[in-house]
């Protein structure tokens, strides 16, 4: 019975170590137009260029993936010592692990959002688009002439410098 209850712990106390390090890696890469990740970096990009005509703040969710995986392992690992019997632990385990989900994703959707700005832009193509990002450094203005830039499917807008 004690070797039972030791062992228990030890999971929970793996569980809560594996938590911090799965949180900490699963950081979201940045949204910002002024940031680039490792793999952008000398890569041939297309620019457009265009006109700011609208801007709205925007909130940019964060995933709820990583805080539900983890918090379905911390539910079910804390359910299971609901009991010493096998099946009211099994079941602890399970209702455990659907509730520390569900706490997870919501607590890990919040703690990743951030604040973003839609800009729709009239191109020099004729073409009328729009573009979330991160709010990142950069203060754009109705009327500013931006650059439109997409690699790898992604696209930022920035400052074109074209006065």
């Amino acid at each position: 019975m004690k070797t039972i209850l030791s062992n228990k712990n030890k999971l929970n106390k793996f569980l809560i170590i594996f938590l911090f390090l799965f949180l900490g890696g699963c950081a979201n890469s940045s949204l910002q137009p002024d940031t680039y990740d490792r793999s952008s970096v000398q890569k041939i990009s297309n620019v457009l260029y265009g006109e700011v005509v609208s801007l709205k703040n925007v909130v940019i969710e964060g995933s709820t993936t990583s805080g539900s995986i983890v918090g379905g392992l911390v539910g079910a690992a804390t359910g299971s010592n609901v009991s010493d019997s096998k099946p009211e632990s099994e079941i602890g385990a399970v209702l455990g692990g659907a509730i520390g989900a569900t706490i997870g994703g919501n607590l890990s959707k919040n703690l990743q959002s951030s604040d973003g700005i839609q800009l729709t832009l009239n191109m020099d193509d004729g073409r009328t688009i729009s573009v979330v990002q991160e709010v990142g450094s950069y203060k754009f203005s109705i009327g500013d002439l931006v650059e439109v830039i997409t690699t790898k499917g992604k696209t930022r807008v920035s400052p074109s410098g074209i006065k």
